[in-house]
């Protein structure tokens, strides 16, 4: 990936999409039979070396962030965590984090899924300390989503290696067919959670979970509906992940619907959120990109700007 904002231009803007097929047929059946799928590709070795700096670089430059997801590195301006994130650039061509949310290579994977018109709406990372490193309680992400009608793949790249020793992320296959939430509550954080939403118990047999194992550059894609969680973290390893979410532009995000959710507002501000569209165009006309920028339409930088 290219390392400065002239470079950058180069590939950021390959809107609509470029044709490649990253995925094979399989692998497509997959995503779509299981609600999660582990591609063939990885990271290229020097993305992923990045990657790798710019996660340890916010690790320790943020000592007071423990145990909660880094949450929208990519936007500065906005993020709720007031995260140092390195170089602070609200330049769309020199923001390395959303350098990262629109590699080509990922946006060439999700044309196959979604379509060639996509939004970036939200990134996190997802870091567990070794030996404290908090649970993860099983949940279904669609259930603060607001994007409406709702299709919203999560990209989940391993920065580290990412085992059931050292806490991956489990899930139910087949999970997200029913195309309903289930019924969630919060935890009160007494199990040290880095994650606190929570589905209730009733809805989903444990047994039926299945580890994600994944080494450094690997990813997996997962559909909104789609249930997971993962024990705490009680090895000598952290485990990190990067989390990119999308949805088509077809569907829009409602603002206005956000939930304000006073359990995660530490990290977490739904009704403000910036969208930025990665590929194409605005294809159901309902998303603004003008919100949580700080100049107007900054979430349609990549697409406007000149070839």
């Amino acid at each position: 990936m290219a390392g400065d904002g002239k470079e950058m231009h180069a590939w950021m803007l390959a809107a609509p999409g470029r044709g490649r097929r990253i995925l094979g047929d399989d692998e497509i059946a997959v995503y779509e039979r299981d609600g999660l799928l582990v591609p063939r590709y990885r990271l290229p070795p020097a993305d992923l070396a990045k990657l790798q700096r710019m996660c340890e670089r916010l690790v320790a430059d943020n000592p007071h962030a423990v145990n909660v997801p880094f949450t929208n590195m990519h936007v500065p301006s906005y993020a709720v965590q007031k995260l140092n994130c390195g170089p602070r650039s609200d330049n769309p061509f020199t923001n390395e984090w959303l350098q990262m949310a629109a590699h080509p290579d990922i946006l060439d994977l999700l044309e196959q899924l979604i379509g060639p018109d996509i939004v970036m709406w939200a990134t996190a990372l997802f870091h567990k300390e070794a030996r404290t490193g908090g649970k993860t309680h099983y949940h279904r992400d669609a259930i603060y989503y607001p994007i409406r009608p709702l299709v919203a793949p999560n990209v989940w790249i391993a920065v580290t290696e990412s085992t059931l020793a050292n806490s991956c992320v489990c899930h139910i296959p087949g999970s997200h067919k029913a195309r309903v939430s289930g019924k969630h509550g919060f935890s009160d954080g007494s199990e040290g959670e880095l994650v606190n939403n929570k589905i209730d118990d009733s809805e989903f047999d444990v047994n039926d979970a299945v580890p994600v194992e994944l080494e450094p550059g690997q990813m997996y894609v997962s559909d909104v509906f789609s249930l997971h969680g993962g024990g705490p973290n009680t090895s000598d390893r952290p485990r990190t992940g990067y989390s990119i979410r999308y949805f088509p532009s077809a569907r829009g995000y409602e603002h206005a619907i956000a939930p304000g959710h006073a359990a995660t507002s530490n990290y977490n501000d739904f009704k403000s959120r910036p969208l930025f569209l990665m590929r194409g165009v605005d294809r159901s006309g309902r998303n603004d990109f003008s919100i949580g920028h700080p100049v107007r339409d900054g979430g349609l930088a990549l697409v406007r700007s000149p070839r």
